[in-house]
């Protein structure tokens, strides 16, 4: 019976693993894919309002229908408070980069631009390397 009640155990943190897995996969994936999507759109030099527009959209309109606000609300649920206040900081500077992409006049080489992308990928490794802790199995102490 001890013996089925430890499978049991192992197959339930196997399986809440798996569930933050997804999460976390589909939010890192989330905002790499906005960032690409965005950049896309500011690469079409549009203009004025389209160019807004165009940006705001690439950011929101995920084909997956995972957005990553949207996957930002499963890590709020699945992830440890740690990894969640980690991850909202980041998805804010992805934000603020899309601001600065849409703003007239911005382009990749502006260094505000710059400054705020550059710490966004920082801060998205840093992200990337807690998630990665977090789903490694306890270290088991063997004699």
């Amino acid at each position: 019976m001890i013996t089925d009640v430890l499978r049991s155990r192992r197959a339930q943190q196997q399986q809440w693993a798996d569930t933050k897995r997804v999460a976390y996969v589909r939010f890192l994936t989330s905002l790499a894919q906005a960032h690409s999507r965005m950049t896309m759109a500011a690469a079409r030099e549009e203009i004025g309002p389209a160019r807004t527009q165009a940006i705001h959209d690439a950011f929101l309109s995920d084909p997956q229908h995972s957005d990553a606000k949207s996957v930002l609300r499963e890590l709020a649920i699945a992830a440890p408070d740690h990894i969640y206040e980690a991850a909202v900081p980041v998805y804010h500077q992805l934000r603020t980069a899309r601001d600065m992409l849409a703003a007239d006049g911005a382009n990749f080489e502006t260094p505000a631009y710059q400054q705020v992308i550059q710490s966004f990928f920082t801060n998205l490794d840093s992200l990337q390397r807690l998630m990665r802790d977090d789903l490694q199995p306890p270290v088991s102490h063997r004699h």
